[in-house]
């Protein structure tokens, strides 16, 4: 009898102790994902981050480059805008976009981040580097917090599509008109013009 009481009692903690863990893994709404991409220009490059809201509250700030640890940029960023109207206040190597005036990014949706730096994409993407912290208010020098900030978001790196790889994407697009039977006259044509600008 005392053996089936104490299995009674270490099944009953068992099902709080998840319970709880169950209630601690809720609370915690917020939660974002990223995608960085770059376009090299004249002494650095552009970047462009996708913030994706993958949480359950809205979001309102964004700490880029920055976490419990530090700025954690290789250079001063510099250019910051983003899609959402909020504020672009350059922090040393790091780069805090607040919303005052805004919109609020929703769960579910994605808002785009903007800024110049002449940091190189492996220097820029080398962990700690890209690491950075989300927030549901105001940034409060919080990181994984629940109803407050998210766990470390460290953005995957996204290569812009190439010239080449375009124009081979066009092409194929053209042979697959080709290949559907439309009469000869309703088919694009490739001019001599077109090819050698191709190949110049």
């Amino acid at each position: 009898m005392k053996k089936e009481t104490n299995l009674t009692s270490l099944g009953l903690a068992l099902v709080v102790a998840a319970a709880s863990l169950t209630a601690s893994s809720t609370t915690q709404a917020q939660s974002a994902v990223a995608t960085l991409s770059d376009v090299a220009v004249s002494g650095g490059f552009d970047y462009t981050i996708l913030l994706q809201n993958t949480g359950a509250t809205n979001l309102n700030s964004f700490w880029y480059g920055w976490t419990t640890s530090g700025n954690n940029l290789p250079s001063d960023p510099s250019g910051a805008t983003n899609s959402l109207d909020w504020g672009n206040n350059l922090s040393g190597n790091s780069i805090k976009w607040v919303n005052s005036t805004g919109t609020a990014l929703a769960p579910g949706q994605t808002g785009l981040f903007f800024f110049f730096s002449s940091s190189t994409p492996t220097a820029i993407t080398t962990a700690p580097s890209s690491e950075s912290v989300a927030y549901v208010h105001g940034i409060t020098f919080s990181q994984g917090l629940a109803g407050d900030s998210t766990g470390i978001i460290t953005p995957t790196v996204v290569p812009e599509p190439s010239l080449p790889a375009l124009l081979g994407i066009g092409l194929l697009g053209l042979l697959a008109l080709r290949s559907r039977g439309l009469p000869s006259q309703a088919r694009p044509r490739l001019s001599w013009n077109f090819c050698r600008i191709v190949k110049s």
